[in-house]
């Protein structure tokens, strides 16, 4: 096979204008190989204001992102049709290409196999969803049960971007040769935390505030305990998604005094706020990798977490480890923190976090895709 010099990369996730936070570590990583790679992103969008497709097109150096919108369809049938129909008019725009990498495979792994046909190409699938967790990986339907299988097939790599995630999906994919590569975070932009003193403990969470895996709940009644003990503290929730609820939740719980709510922010501006932060906090049922955990080590900041994603054997080094789904564990571990007993080097956190810097993703992600170019 000849040198691999131009790479498609397909995602059921991606930003547009209308979610821009939508798989944008996707678009980063996209970023990230075309540092190396003439890259070439397809996503479809189906768009309800629509009566006819309309494409746009976006070139910065060796990255070109087409965006394909499409009316939405009323019918399942006529859905079908014009997501084909979107996809076939971008993958006119698209010469020969030499590798595909489709990302998350439902609902659009279809189109991974359909490009991998047409360019007679290798196809690297990584996964980057939740749903291969036990309490929803009873619930494919048989259009995902036959996509899963297909792409099981068709796939010439697949990839989880944690051991943790890696070890649900091998129920799905079993006898596969599943490899793991995690997502990347900019060492130089996410730079150690200078030294500082906060007059009061200082706690950090980022999240969607999805109640259904980030149990932000669960952080706020921690929030609750901790103040009834008299521990001084205040505790910072940046989040892309509407807070109002939550902020209501923290009302009824009497800690609204106690945390503020900031966002949404683009990426870059999150910085300050883990510089400023005594200890990241993150409380989730399940993450498939969780960047942030990666950007708070990358800092030099200290984690309080779940066993999730890529805190799923988290070193006692980086912080404290807590049970899923106990507030009362939670409020401990911050407690530990309000009381100063814990002794976490940065120099030690930021280190193990290089692991993720963008330069050791980009040599995974080369030493990979260069074997399937000899």
């Amino acid at each position: 096979m000849s040198k691999i010099t131009h790479i498609l990369i397909i995602s059921s996730w991606y930003p547009t204008n209308e979610q821009p936070f939508l798989g944008n570590f996707v678009q980063r990583q996209a970023e990230l190989l075309a540092r190396e790679y003439k890259i070439t992103v397809l996503n479809t969008v189906a768009d309800d204001s629509l009566k006819k497709i309309s494409v746009e097109k976006t070139q910065n150096g060796n990255l070109c992102e087409i965006t394909v919108r499409h009316p939405k369809g009323k019918s399942i049938l006529r859905k079908r049709r014009e997501q084909v129909a979107a996809f076939a008019n971008g993958m006119n725009l698209i010469d020969h290409v030499n590798l595909i990498i489709g990302h998350v495979a439902l609902p659009k792994s279809w189109q991974f196999i359909e490009a991998k046909k047409r360019f007679n190409c290798p196809l690297f699938y990584i996964e980057h969803g939740s749903y291969f967790r036990a309490e929803k990986r009873n619930d494919f339907n048989f259009i995902e049960k036959y996509l899963l299988k297909q792409l099981k097939k068709r796939a010439d790599e697949i990839i989880a971007v944690s051991d943790f995630l890696k070890k649900d999906m091998e129920l799905i994919f079993s006898n596969s040769d599943i490899k793991v590569i995690g997502n990347h975070v900019d060492e130089e932009l996410f730079s150690l935390s200078p030294e500082q003193k906060n007059s009061t403990t200082e706690f950090l969470h980022i999240s969607t505030l999805d109640e259904q895996t980030k149990n932000p709940k669960g952080i706020i009644i921690a929030c609750s305990l901790l103040k009834k003990e008299g521990h001084s503290f205040h505790l910072t929730i940046v989040s892309d998604e509407d807070s109002t609820k939550m902020q209501e939740y923290a009302k009824r719980e009497d800690v609204f005094d106690r945390i503020t709510f900031v966002g949404p922010l683009k990426w870059e501006e999150t910085v300050a706020y883990y510089h400023k932060a005594d200890a990241f906090i993150l409380f989730s049922y399940y993450e498939t990798f969780s960047i942030v955990l990666a950007e708070s080590w990358m800092t030099g900041t200290p984690t309080i977490s779940t066993p999730v994603g890529i805190a799923f054997a988290e070193n006692k080094d980086l912080g404290i480890a807590v049970e899923n789904n106990n507030a009362a564990s939670l409020k401990n571990a911050m407690a530990r923190i309000t009381a100063h007993s814990e002794s976490l080097d940065s120099n030690v956190i930021r280190e193990f976090a290089k692991k993720y810097s963008s330069d050791s993703i980009l040599q995974k992600w080369q030493q990979l895709i260069e074997k399937h170019a000899q």
